[in-house]
């Protein structure tokens, strides 16, 4: 099938919104919930993203009133039990009385993000071995020129790290093409005080690796080494969560994460705010898009009767319905307007546009995940993850600037992450191929910045010509659910506990 950002096309071109796109779609995506069907659609009133102004309550919220506030968008909810009305309104609302929690956005950078050209080993034992072993895709040390890619020392490493330049403001003496917003600028000086907010764990796996990307992001996932139902986030939330308020875990694109995904505890994927109604695929058969009310003709179909006790069909059309009608009344409000700041031609910075929005909402979200990224580089390795790291950069800068400006930004952390790692030996396609240790990233106002966990050096690799790996990445998820998201992780990671995780400078933790 094809996609756009509107949704999935069926038969005929109609264009069905992300929220209820069928399940093969969902498989077909690398970071998908297999098997798992959205029990209901909620649409997510105006009213309760402003905070429920004006003294209303969520007993103002009846359907009918629905559409008279107006809907911002469609969430897709997963969990073990329909949740009424009611139910879920009153449990947002009770949330948004409450000082809210720590939250964490997880962003997973799919297909197994090459770390060595985004921490560049840079000491006097690594850095000629790091040339030797990629003579085509090595940075240089310094400025970049016309004939390489440089690399920016990163401070309180003792000089052993450097930060890839198009992570670099240019101010800094980078290439991102920002004067103010670049990993140096939230790395700071490395020291984990105030201004240093960007934590680098540069070697993270499991032992012994498995290099598949899909049991290997299944165990990343889940938070174990076996194929387990539910995910680490998701049993979080099953813990530590509320049973009424799917807000509470929000994975931001067309299907559920399935590192949210719960074993009762409901969550729900949201889309866009942007996306209501249905809409004609260009170009699709039939002839002219724009000579069909794709919306009448969902209409039309959902008011066709089910037969007798398919509760499961008039469910279905039921939401069809419903969402038709949010379009139809709501298609000529104001659109969403996410935060400044972040660069034009983006496509992380959306995302985490309204990432921000919904945790500056009050929602009672405690995760929202993302997945973004295309970093399996076999072959032509550099044109393709550079512009990556520029565009991560300055949206994650930006991010940041949002939520401080937000006042929020002391209460949201992001947890960055691919599956694996990438080889230290450059292949003969200018590329890299599967590897162990892979680089994790923490990044926030709560977050201790600077070398946060040992880099094993290149003088000493495994005998597959991988780094060795001294940090494990349960390690890194036992310290933020007990030190940031709050609870005990032996209720959530199986196999616990993991050896806690120890700084270049001889200090422990991640956060302040």
């Amino acid at each position: 099938m094809n996609q756009d950002p509107a949704g999935v096309q069926g038969s005929g071109g109609i264009v069905v919104p992300a929220s209820a796109r069928c399940i093969a779609c969902e498989e077909a995506e690398l970071a998908n919930v297999q098997n798992a069907r959205p029990s209901q659609l909620l649409p997510i009133p105006r009213m309760a993203l402003a905070g429920f102004p004006e003294g209303r309550s969520p007993r103002h919220l009846t359907r009918r009133r629905l559409l008279q506030f107006g809907a911002a968008g469609l969430a897709s909810v997963y969990g073990s039990k329909l949740l009424s009305w009611d139910q879920i309104w009153n449990s947002v609302a009770e949330a948004a009385t409450l000082p809210q929690p720590n939250a964490l956005v997880v962003l997973y950078l799919a297909g197994g993000q090459d770390g060595l050209n985004v921490i560049v080993p840079n000491s006097a034992a690594d850095y000629p071995l790091y040339t030797q072993y990629r003579p085509v895709l090595h940075r240089a040390q310094g400025p970049s020129t016309s004939a390489r890619v440089g690399s920016t020392v990163m401070p309180g490493t003792g000089g052993d790290l450097a930060f890839a330049n198009p992570l670099v403001s240019s101010a800094g003496g980078g290439d991102n093409g920002d004067a103010t917003q670049g990993f140096d600028v939230i790395y700071g000086d490395g020291l984990g005080g105030a201004g240093s907010n960007l934590a680098i764990l540069p070697a993270v796996d499991y032992m012994p690796p498995n290099l598949s990307h899909f049991t290997s992001s299944d165990y990343w996932f889940g938070g174990a080494l076996d194929m387990l139902p539910t995910g680490w986030l998701g049993r979080y939330l099953d813990a530590y969560g509320s049973q009424t308020n799917p807000l509470q875990g929000i994975s931001i694109g067309t299907s559920l994460f399935k590192a949210l995904l719960p074993a009762s505890a409901p969550v729900c994927n949201i889309p866009s705010l942007t996306n209501l109604g249905f809409s004609m695929q260009a170009g699709s058969p039939g002839g002219n898009p724009g000579a069909v009310d794709a919306n009448a003709l969902i209409s039309a179909l959902a008011g066709v009767p089910a037969s007798p006790g398919n509760i499961q069909l008039a469910h279905t059309r039921e939401s069809y319905q419903l969402a038709v009608d949010v379009f139809q009344q709501t298609r000529s409000l104001p659109a969403y307007a996410p935060g400044t700041g972040y660069p034009a031609k983006s496509t992380l910075a959306p995302q985490l546009q309204l990432a921000a929005f919904l945790l500056g909402a009050n929602l009672g979200t405690r995760v929202i995940t993302i997945v973004w990224g295309s970093f399996d580089t076999h072959g032509q390795q550099l044109p393709h993850q550079d512009p990556q790291l520029t565009d991560l950069s300055i949206s994650l800068s930006a991010f940041l600037a949002d939520l401080k400006a937000r006042g929020i930004d002391n209460r949201v952390s992001v947890l960055m992450f691919s599956e694996f790692g990438r080889r230290v030996q450059e292949n003969s396609s200018q590329g890299t191929d599967h590897g162990a240790g892979g680089l994790m990233m923490l990044a926030g106002t709560g977050v201790k910045g600077g070398y946060a966990a040992p880099f094993p050096g290149l003088t000493q690799l495994d005998q597959y010509g991988d780094v060795t790996v001294p940090t494990d990445f349960r390690s890194v998820y036992q310290e933020t659910i007990s030190d940031w998201l709050g609870g005990d992780p032996g209720a959530v990671l199986p196999g616990g506990p993991f050896a806690p995780i120890t700084r270049y400078d001889g200090t422990t933790g991640l956060f302040d």
